[in-house]
This record gives C-alpha cells, sequence and structure tokens, in this order.
C-alpha cells in the first residue's frame, strides 16, 4: 500500500461502522461450524448428524480432498477464519499504523478466504460431484464476510491515505490456491486407513450367542481352534470347504459359496466385505478390479455381500434411505453366484460398470434373471442356502463391530487384519497387498 499525497481523512473519524459487527458475526459462524467438522475428522467419528451414509456429506468428507498434507483440510481453514475475524479488531482510528497492517492483512484474507472457497467447492462440483452441506455453509459464510469487508475496504484506504493492494493479494491467493492443490494432488497418501488389532480388546465369540442373530455362532471347544461356521448343511464333507480365518473372531468362514475375483485357488486370498448401496464399498471394489488383473495369478479377492438394510439385518435399528433394498441386491448376488458360478464374474462387471451410482434394483433383478433363469433365480432367493448364507456375513459384520468397535463399510480382511473403508487410491490398495503378501 503505497501513501496518497492528498484526501487524507480525519485521524478521529471511525474508520468501520456496525457492518464489521456482521463480518465477525459471519466469521465466527464459519468457524464454529469448520471447528465441528475438524473435532469430528481428529476424533474419527463414524457419523455426523445430517451426514448419513451415502449422502453427500459423507462421499465429501471421506474423500481424499478432506485431508491436506495428511491433516483435515478443516484445521487451516479454522485458522485462516481464527486469523480474519482477529484481525479485524486491528482497524481502529487511535493507531493509524497498525489499522494499516490491519487493513493490508484483512484484505490478503478476505481474497484468501473467496479463493479456497472456490477450490474446494469447485473440487466437490467437479471431482467429487456430491456436495457437503457442513462445508458449503461454512464457505458461504466466510466468503459473505469476506465480500461485505473487501466492499467496504475502499472506504477505508481512503480514511487512512492508503491505497489497496488488491493485485498483490489476488497473486498471494492464487498463491495459497496453487500450495492447497499441490498438498492434496502430489503429495503421497498415507496409509492411515488401516486400523491394527493391538492394543483391542477382543470379545469373546460366547458373547455372540446373546443377540438376536438368526443363527448363532458355535462355541469352540478348546481354545487354540477357531470354530467353523459352513454355508453348507451339517452332512457336507468339511474336506470340500475354503475355509477363511475372521481375525480375532475365533472363527472361520466358508468361501466355497461366496463369489470370488480372481483365481479361487490362488496362493494368496483377502476378503472384501460389502454393500451394493454404500459408496464407498462400490469405490474400493473399483479399486479391487483395477489392481487384481496384475496378480491374477497370485491373488483372490472374496467378495462377501454384506447389507446396510434393517430389513434383513437385525443388528440395524432402521434403514438409511441411501440403503433401501441393500438386502434385496445382497441376495441377488449370492443367488447368482449359487446357481451359476462361472457367471458371476461378467455379472459383477456388470453390476459395478458405473460406481459412481447404484443401479435400480429393478434393472439388476432384471439382468440377473437373463443370467440365470428367471425361475431358478426365484428359487435361489428363496432357498434356505441362501439366507443361511447372508446370515453368516450378518454375524462377520456384528463380531468386528464387537471387537473392532467400528461398523464402517466396506471392510476388508488382509492377513488378519480388517480394514475399515477404502484407501486413497488403487495405487496404494495394491502397494499395500504387495507388501502384505510378497506380491
Amino acid at each position: 500500500m503505497g501513501k496518497k499525497p492528498k484526501g487524507a481523512s480525519s485521524k478521529t473519524e471511525p474508520l468501520v461502522g456496525n457492518w464489521i459487527h456482521i463480518v465477525r458475526v459471519l466469521l465466527v459462524s464459519a468457524a464454529v461450524i469448520t471447528a465441528y467438522l475438524s473435532l469430528a475428522a481428529l476424533s474419527q467419528a463414524e457419523t455426523i448428524p445430517g451426514c448419513g451414509p451415502d449422502s453427500g456429506c459423507d462421499k465429501v468428507l471421506n474423500s481424499k480432498w478432506a485431508k491436506w498434507l495428511k491433516i483435515p483440510v478443516s484445521l487451516p481453514g479454522l485458522g485462516l477464519y481464527a486469523f480474519f475475524l482477529v484481525s479485524t479488531f486491528g482497524i481502529k482510528a487511535g493507531n493509524r499504523e497498525k489499522a494499516k497492517r490491519s487493513l493490508n492483512t484483512l484484505t490478503l484474507c478476505a481474497v484468501g478466504v473467496l479463493a479456497a472457497a472456490s477450490w474446494f467447492v469447485g473440487i466437490q462440483a467437479i471431482a467429487i460431484k456430491s456436495f457437503c452441506t457442513y462445508c458449503c455453509t461454512a464457505h458461504a459464510l466466510a466468503s459473505f464476510a469476506a465480500i461485505l469487508f473487501l466492499t467496504q475496504a475502499t472506504s477505508i484506504a481512503d480514511k487512512l491515505s492508503v491505497r489497496l493492494n488488491l493485485g498483490g493479494a489476488t497473486a498471494a491467493a492464487a498463491g495459497l490456491v496453487v500450495l492447497i492443490a499441490a498438498g492434496q494432488l502430489l503429495m503421497p497418501a498415507d496409509d492411515h486407513w488401516v486400523k491394527q488389532m493391538a492394543g483391542k480388546k477382543t470379545n469373546e465369540v460366547a458373547q455372540i450367542t446373546q443377540t438376536n442373530t438368526p443363527t448363532p455362532v458355535v462355541k469352540t471347544n478348546t481354545p487354540p481352534t477357531p470354530v467353523v461356521v459352513t454355508n453348507t448343511p451339517p452332512a457336507a464333507k468339511p474336506a470340500t470347504a475354503e475355509l477363511f480365518p475372521i481375525p480375532r473372531a475365533g472363527i472361520s468362514l466358508d468361501t466355497s459359496t461366496l463369489p470370488v475375483i480372481g483365481k479361487r485357488d490362488a496362493p494368496h486370498r483377502f476378503v472384501l466385505m460389502f454393500d451394493y448401496t454404500c459408496h464407498l464399498c462400490r469405490e474400493l471394489h473399483g479399486f479391487v478390479r483395477e489392481v487384481m488383473p496384475n496378480h491374477k495369478d497370485n491373488l483372490a479377492c472374496v467378495l462377501v455381500p454384506m447389507p446396510l438394510d434393517a430389513e434383513c439385518n437385525k443388528q440395524l435399528k432402521s434403514t438409511s434411505p441411501s440403503h433401501v433394498n441393500a438386502c434385496e441386491y445382497a441376495k441377488i448376488c449370492l443367488a447368482v453366484q449359487q446357481v451359476a458360478p462361472d457367471k458371476y464374474d461378467a455379472f459383477d462387471l456388470w453390476l459395478f460398470s458405473d460406481h459412481e451410482t447404484a443401479k435400480p434394483l429393478e434393472l439388476v433383478r432384471s439382468h440377473a434373471e437373463k443370467v440365470v433363469g428367471k425361475e431358478a433365480l426365484g428359487q435361489a432367493l428363496g432357498s434356505a442356502a441362501l439366507q443361511s448364507q447372508l446370515q453368516r456375513n450378518i454375524e462377520i459384520y456384528e463380531l468386528n463391530f464387537k471387537n473392532w468397535g467400528s461398523s464402517n463399510m466396506p471392510q476388508t480382511f488382509i492377513n488378519g487384519k480388517v480394514i475399515f473403508g477404502p484407501p486413497p487410491t488403487a495405487e496404494l490398495l495394491e502397494n499395500y497387498l504387495k507388501k502384505e503378501f510378497g506380491l
């Protein structure tokens, strides 16, 4: 800012009016919302009111764009709003030099707020294609505060006999956006999405029998030997079972009747528990499909449909609007696998051909009928074997909640660990699988 030779105002003339209180209220409101999002992110809260599974808010807050340099983006945003707010108290006629510095700082903050809001709202619109109500509200409040200040900034500058350096502020704001973008695009993602079992207290299998799960888990007689949950009638030969131990649960899942991506007899296996109506599950499924062709001879992914729908999952008190009919989607997946295992892979590719949105239930049912036949599909959907398999999957979900304290989906079982939620990228998933299995 340079000095103006003429037009200096009286030193006693007020520099700001009542409008500054509006700016402060807007900034405090934006800061409160941002602080709430920061606390939720740092405490790893599973749900935020009004931000249920598959909502726009959920998609935004669980995306890779919600972090900057491995920290929640809400934290630096909170810092910017707080700095903007505190600086408004420096505009006082009694100390003109301090007022000039504060005007310069406030101008920079205001333009920076607008630039940051443009970046993050643009990311939601273009990259995520969903909007977080909390985030957009905070950006809107802070932006209104910035615009209101900038409309009055010229008047303050005139009273202080200086010129606004909007060009410098704009250049600095552009640099801020570049810094944000570089931190989100260029910095490598971490593997904090992997939750280890260390230090977690594990509930005994006997506790599961106290729940209202239709088919209780069988208790083991000897601790070293895991209880086997089979998906076939008792008369079936155990030698035909393909058992996968559930970490710390004391049971093993028979995978012989579950769909598999890759070769069923591959030397390395991991399990993906998913709900087709869960957008994060569809995202992780896409990552798996991207990774598997690189390791098709050595790696297999077992698919375990597990609906987040109270209609068949009695562990849930109610069904989120996003997960209505999740039971039916899961049953159709299991039915296609039961009737025509050799056709499931093609059906799965069709089902997940668009990971952004779920296909309508009637379209999925119609396609499944074309794949395996209407009558065969109907019989499989009503079979006791399918119902038993579905409840086994739900039991595993309940065990994970008891043992790990998390109900987040999807859930991936790899080498004695359960991972909740998807990794940020397919590359990170592949690197983790390589490390775990020595691929």
